[in-house]
């Protein structure tokens, strides 16, 4: 088996190291990943200029791209390596209910299903963004989650979206379930935000929780805010 891996975090980001870490354990894996931040940046491809591929180490490359793009570049441009499977992330931060249709880690998978290749896009919940995050825990769950994974890949145009539940307030990582299938909640974020009127207009400085996001019994948000592990199938 043969595992392309990217994200939208970046070629260099923690959790696509983690992830690298962890995947290696199961097949040979290749990295191509952008070489900047592309949070948020959806499905969105580069078509009206050229894209620039840079070797960084051993199998692996930065792309001056979009999640999208590299996985369109790595299946179609990089044939030698015969992809089996792509997997995306580790995103830092969740992608839950509504996120999953604004998230370059989840359009990551999404394009690799396109091209008939299984996609997964695994994101780490986190309870306090803004803090220093340690990695261990989640490689540890992520390890029993692609086994889980590979071994029930999606047919041919299906992918899946992954959410770890974050177990930063735990000595160590405690017995969780993955819950696959998981339904989507199609919520939004809250929509929240700072209100700054001016004489021409006004500027609106997002302000919403994402602890505060509204959710329904047994979605993937209540489920991965319940610290599961949220598996949701999606197909073309």
């Amino acid at each position: 088996m043969k595992i392309l891996i990217t994200n939208d975090d970046g070629w260099d980001a923690p959790g696509i190291r983690a992830l690298h870490e962890v995947a290696a354990g199961f097949a040979e894996c290749v990295v191509v990943a952008p070489a900047q931040q592309q949070s948020g940046i959806s499905h969105q491809l580069t078509l009206s200029r050229p894209l620039n591929l840079v070797r960084r180490d051993p199998n692996v490359w930065s792309l001056d791209g979009t999640p999208a793009d590299c996985v369109r570049i790595a299946l179609t441009q990089m044939e030698e390596f015969d992809f089996d499977v792509v997997v995306s992330g580790i995103n830092n931060g969740g992608n839950l209910g509504g996120d999953t249709y604004v998230s370059g880690t989840v359009a990551a998978a999404r394009e690799s299903a396109i091209f008939g290749v299984p996609g997964i896009a695994i994101s780490q919940h986190r309870l306090r963004f803004k803090d220093d995050y340690d990695w261990t825990f989640t490689k540890q769950v992520a390890k029993r989650v692609l086994s889980h994974c590979l071994e029930s890949l999606p047919v041919a145009g299906g992918y899946l979206n992954v959410n770890l539940p974050d177990f930063v307030d735990h000595d160590a990582v405690p017995d969780f379930d993955i819950v696959d299938p998981c339904p989507q909640d199609k919520s939004p974020l809250p929509v929240t935000y700072d209100v700054h009127k001016r004489d021409d207009g006004a500027t609106f400085e997002y302000a919403g929780k994402y602890r505060d996001r509204p959710r329904q019994a047994g979605s993937d948000i209540e489920v991965c805010f319940s610290q599961k592990v949220s598996v949701t199938r999606f197909e073309l």
